[in-house]
């Protein structure tokens, strides 16, 4: 039997993306490991039959994290070069601890690095065990934040392009990502494009209720171009509409405050995150499902996300900003709407325009759901991750 090692920088079975693809090893018949390390903080959450060697973070990750200093922040010229260095140096120390632990799991025939933090492991390790190498670029690695540091960023994409066009194959999330990189890096063919696509489910689902506001939700989490105040600028400008907003890793008692402070308790709700193997159980009995990126780095302006098709698979419309990413399927498919990038008062526009048409919103959402079953579901998609595998 073939074996599949997976490498993931934080903690696999939370990774979505690395998740899907543990899963597509198993339904094809390898025999799958894993090697993550922590550098998300997250606990694991159930996934049978793939034995995973955790890490855990470095010491240094672990205080600054709990002294809530670090991440991507805007920062002095100094303190933010700084920040690249520690980087530069966690990704030394972390390349290190990964292929130490990688080798130890030999034979494998195939190595899937999921992101930079573990691509220059991965590609050791495939070296040394004469195993194909496989690297899951999940973004823009060097267009995460609006101002990074610039020593990192250079380092960090001739390292990324060196490793890269060396690899067997690159796989990414979308096609206007994977044109990006191939121009980015210098790569002789274009990556494979495995979509972000949740597990097919055939049971229908739950039907949001017909009456009562509308009911959108956003489920994720916010960053540099995710500012919480356009959805609470948003919900002030919708008419007829109830918002919940499902943020992992935020500050639960922050977020009630600041929708408090603005006077919406009767018009957004703040419920906790559920585990990334209920996500779609979390979307139940909502009729839109909303996404808010800012094209503040061409990460964003290109971006794919996973709950994109989340709320198509739990059978949910879809609000989102009109960017090249995702604007040609939305519009194209006519499964939601779009709106003004950037624009709170768009998006509140757009949902009352929705809450005025509960005919058209059911006719989205039904149209949204078949091309999930039919074509964005993991089934699908884990054809091309076979083919980059080489198998």
């Amino acid at each position: 039997m073939s074996r599949l090692l997976v490498l993931t920088p934080g903690e696999l079975t939370r990774d979505p993306r690395a998740r899907r693809a543990a899963l597509a090893g198993k339904a094809h018949g390898l025999d799958v490991i894993g090697v993550s390390v922590g550098l998300d903080g997250g606990a694991p959450v159930p996934l049978d039959g793939v034995q995973i060697v955790r890490l855990a973070p470095p010491r240094v990750t672990t205080a600054l994290r709990g002294a809530g200093v670090g991440g991507m922040q805007a920062s002095r010229p100094l303190v933010r070069e700084l920040r690249g260095l520690f980087r530069l140096a966690r990704l030394a120390t972390t390349t290190a601890r990964l292929a130490r632990a990688a080798r130890r799991l030999a034979p494998v025939e195939v190595v899937h690095a999921n992101d930079l933090d573990t691509l220059p492991a991965g590609f050791l390790v495939a070296r040394r065990l004469g195993a194909r190498l496989v690297y899951d670029a999940h973004e823009l690695y060097s267009d995460q934040e609006p101002d990074p540091p610039r020593l990192h960023r250079f380092v960090a994409e001739r390292l990324e392009g060196a490793l890269a066009r060396r690899a067997g194959a690159v796989v990414t999330v979308s096609e206007p990502i994977a044109a990006e990189l191939t121009r980015r890096l210098r790569l002789k063919r274009e990556p494979f494009v495995v979509m972000n696509c949740p597990e097919r489910t055939d049971t229908a689902p739950e039907p949001a209720p017909k009456d009562g506001p509308l009911r959108a939700i956003y489920q994720g989490a916010m960053g540099p171009g995710r500012p919480l105040d356009d959805l609470l600028r948003a919900a002030e400008a919708a008419v007829g509409t109830h918002m919940t907003l499902r943020i992992a890793g935020a500050d639960a008692a922050a977020l009630r405050a600041a929708v408090r402070g603005r006077g919406l308790d009767d018009r957004v709700e703040i419920v906790p995150p559920v585990a990334p193997n209920r996500l779609l159980e979390g979307l139940r009995g909502f009729h839109v499902g909303l996404i808010i990126n800012r094209p503040v780095t061409r990460n964003d302006e290109l971006v794919f996300p996973n709950k994109l098709f989340e709320y198509m698979m739990a059978g949910l419309a879809v609000a989102v900003p009109r960017l090249p990413g995702m604007a040609p399927l939305v519009d194209g498919e006519g499964i939601g709407v779009t709106f003004e990038p950037g624009s709170p008062e768009s998006l509140g526009a757009a949902l009352s325009a929705l809450a005025a048409d509960r005919d058209g919103v059911a006719r989205m959402a039904a149209g949204a759901r078949r091309l999930a079953v039919e074509q964005y579901n993991a089934e699908a998609q884990s054809a091309v991750l076979v083919r980059a595998w080489g198998l």
